[in-house]
């Protein structure tokens, strides 16, 4: 009897010791879809040039897609991230940021949208403003450690940890690396610019 109490033990130590290896080795794993609406449209002209609002939106899916079941708060961040015209460096024109966590219920999918950024930019004479360009989505666990990220740029970890850490005031290269800070503006002054004074000289 003994022996056979000691091979259900076995059993069951086995059997917890591969139900340990298996989480390890199939960690929580996610998919992240993105999807953008974008809608341009002419403001106003003027001698100086003309000047142009693109309204953007942006819908964040996040599934489960390999692991464990995984109930522990989870944090969405969404970065939408424009480019300056004048500089030719990118920026965040918003910052998004959800809680949420996964769980039958909610079929292990979490969904969120941004509000619509309105980004203006001049062309002609005067070129200020701003584009949209592509977004950084980042998934971190409780203790802020990250899961997943996504983004429509190859984005150094360097280069995340610094949008994260400066959020909209950071300002980057091409290649993901931080160049400096902003305060956002550019993406803003565009369309008071758009319009000359001098239209009236006729």
């Amino acid at each position: 009897m003994r022996n056979v109490i000691k091979g259900f033990v076995g059993v069951a130590m086995v059997g917890c010791v591969l139900a340990t290896s298996v989480q390890a080795a199939f960690p929580l794993q996610l998919d992240i879809d993105v999807r953008t609406k974008r809608d341009t449209r002419s403001v106003g002209a003027g001698s100086g040039g003309e000047a142009k609002v693109q309204q953007i939106s942006l819908t964040v899916k996040i599934r489960k897609s390999v692991g464990q079941a995984y109930t522990k708060p989870l944090t969405a961040e969404l970065y939408v991230i424009g480019q300056q015209i004048q500089t030719g460096y990118y920026g965040i024109i918003g910052v998004v940021k959800k809680q949420f966590t996964l769980s039958k219920e909610n079929d292990n999918t979490f969904e969120f949208s941004s509000p619509g950024y309105m980004v203006g930019k001049t062309t002609g004479n005067i070129n200020v403003g701003g584009k949209y360009e592509t977004y950084l989505v980042v998934v971190s666990d409780e203790d802020g450690n990250i899961i997943e990220t996504r983004s429509g740029r190859n984005i150094s970890e360097k280069g995340i940890e610094f949008i994260r850490k400066l959020g909209p005031k950071t300002l980057f290269d091409r290649d993901g690396n931080v160049v400096g800070s902003a305060d956002g503006s550019a993406f803003r002054k565009a369309i008071p610019a758009a319009v000359s004074v001098s239209d009236d000289a006729d």
